[in-house]
């Protein structure tokens, strides 16, 4: 049985995290990296990125400081709970370089010139932008994905489509009737992975984050 777990990457998730493994005490865990980036994430170290990469990076990182994250904690705090209960831990993502070589490959001219432009000024327009604006733009994830789908489409399909087909492999490769796994993916890739997995089951983390904070959680069939 497969669960997909949603996680928001700019959200610190980490005490739901380990509370879900324990309670749900699955056989796999799995998450959303490739041995290289969960290498780089615990040893704060990264390799060379093209321009428009290092500075999506960049965002990210200041919207995880906004909301008081850290870009990829729920990552690693998923596999390390798993070392501390004895689990298996699957990297399932494609890894960077890969992901790197199939942005540059989709990305039409006209697509990165306009990527470009919106990165350049990314920042002018990211100080008018406050915790609450981040916010209501996270629980409307799935509108903005669809408008980035829209307006990059070879970028989505780098990011989107050839990872949740790599991802979405990887784990049909893992999956038994004996076993239990828990996939921790960005809670974009659900859709996306659904769809390549029917008999998934799911779970949004995100629908913890209301103001009671309870740690009762809902598995959609």
């Amino acid at each position: 049985m497969i669960i997909l777990v949603g996680v928001a990457h700019v959200i610190d998730l980490k005490i739901y995290i380990e509370r879900l493994i324990m309670e749900e005490n699955p056989d796999i865990v799995a998450v959303e990296l490739d041995y290289g980036r969960y290498v780089a994430l615990t040893t704060k170290q990264q390799g060379e990125m093209p321009y428009f990469y290092r500075k999506m990076a960049e965002m990210q990182k200041n919207l995880a400081d906004m909301l008081g994250g850290e870009v990829g904690s729920e990552m690693v705090t998923a596999v390390r709970t798993a070392q501390i209960m004895n689990k298996q831990v699957a990297f399932i993502d494609m890894d960077s370089q890969q992901i790197i070589k199939s942005i540059k490959k989709n990305m039409s001219l006209v697509e990165k010139i306009k990527m470009y432009g919106s990165l350049v000024f990314a920042p002018l327009v990211g100080k008018k932008i406050g915790k609450k604006e981040v916010e209501n733009i996270i629980d409307q994830e799935e509108k903005y994905i669809k408008e980035i789908k829209k307006k990059y489409p070879g970028l989505s399909k780098a990011l989107f489509d050839d990872r949740e087909e790599f991802m979405a492999n990887n784990l049909k490769n893992l999956d038994r009737e004996d076993l239990k796994i828990l996939a921790f993916v960005g809670d974009g890739h659900l859709d996306g992975l659904r769809k390549k997995l029917p008999q998934a089951k799911i779970i949004r983390l995100k629908e913890m984050l209301g103001d009671s904070r309870s740690f009762s959680y809902k598995i959609y069939a």
